[in-house]
């Protein structure tokens, strides 16, 4: 009995630990944070919708944390396109979060609409809005209570059933970019919903706002020979993602390197001279990404290198596959009818 109760206790303190952290730091308990920040545009602010100047289908997967019991699995998809006629993108995503296992399912379906406005020769504006719409489950068979434990130890959960809420979701933004600087910002859950499996419980979902911003240096810019080839671009992207949610801001340092065809990058998230309490320094990962591109399929993924606190429960750190899709109305290359905006990718 002493060694199975030991094994539950381990158990325990593990998914304890982590709770603790997670309510000392209150990193993202609310929202879904991607560390491939540029791979996911329309996610982070809907002024994206249509940013490509093309039809762009995007899969993101997301694991982070494996080797803990809490871990978090999320799976995204998005489609975007972009209306030349009235200079205005419309997009669409929808994702399905898994916590703990399948513990707590969420699931988010959004619809974006952005109008790109040409202030000057060189400089545009790109106003967005998003409605959308979220389920979240709870399921109740996966938890052990302290009920299920006799003398020989865990003899199966006693109760089963869930529980489940909707909420709709009202999110807006704006960028404002050259062929060269870009600065953004998205302000997310406007209406701060209600989040809650219980009818007479309160718990608003706090307005979450971001910044994001860079400069693309262009190193090296080949110009197509032939009307359908590319361009071969060799370029340095330093960029900054600024977050900040209820009690809870994050700020992400990096830079992208795109060396033609492919494109590397890595960046740290953190603010290590802001502290939450004496000892827990605001510190949470180092990321480092590689992508490459063919024909007109690009296909990234990144690993994220815990450098906080919860480094010690050896996590696994967190894993993200991005597969992207571009599509031309016509065959081969097409040149935009106005740069694009100069974000990280594979186009110019």
């Amino acid at each position: 009995m002493g060694f199975v109760f030991s094994i539950y206790y381990v158990r325990f303190c593990r998914i304890l630990n982590i709770i603790i952290f997670a309510s000392f730091v209150n990193i993202y308990s609310q929202d879904i944070q991607f560390s491939q920040v540029y791979s996911n545009l329309t996610y982070q602010n809907p002024a994206f919708a249509g940013s490509a100047q093309m039809h762009r289908f995007i899969l993101h997967n997301r694991y982070q944390w494996p080797r803990l019991d809490a871990r978090y699995y999320t799976t995204y998809v998005s489609y975007d396109c972009y209306l030349s006629k009235i200079k205005s993108g419309l997009g669409f995503f929808a994702y399905k979060d898994f916590q703990g296992g399948s513990k707590i399912v969420s699931n988010y379906f959004a619809g974006q609409y952005a109008n790109e406005i040409h202030l000057s020769s060189s400089l545009s504006l790109r106003l967005g809005a998003q409605i959308g719409i979220s389920n979240s489950t709870v399921d109740y068979s996966y938890f052990r209570y302290s009920q299920d434990f006799t003398s020989n130890g865990w003899n199966g959960n006693t109760y089963g059933g869930g529980d489940s809420f909707w909420y709709s979701d009202i999110s807006a933004g704006m960028l404002m970019y050259t062929e060269k600087l870009w600065v953004g910002l998205a302000m997310n859950h406007i209406n701060r919903p209600n989040q809650t499996f219980y009818d007479n419980i309160e718990n608003r979902l706090p307005m979450k706002t971001s910044i994001t911003g860079g400069y693309r240096f262009i190193i090296k810019y080949i110009e197509p020979y032939r009307k359908f080839d590319k361009p071969i671009v060799y370029a340095v992207v330093p960029t900054v993602h600024y977050k900040m949610q209820g009690k809870s801001d994050q700020f992400d340092l990096g830079v992208y390197a795109q060396l033609d065809r492919l494109l590397i990058g890595g960046w740290y998230r953190g603010i290590p001279f802001k502290m939450y309490k004496d000892s827990l320094q605001n510190n949470e990962s180092v990321v480092l990404m590689a992508g490459v591109k063919y024909n007109d399929i690009a296909i990234a993924y990144s690993y994220d290198v815990t450098v906080s606190k919860l480094a010690r429960a050896y996590s696994g750190g967190s894993h993200e596959l991005n597969i992207t899709i571009y599509l031309n109305r016509e065959r081969g290359y097409k040149k935009p009818h106005r740069f694009r905006t100069p974000c990280p990718d594979f186009f110019d």
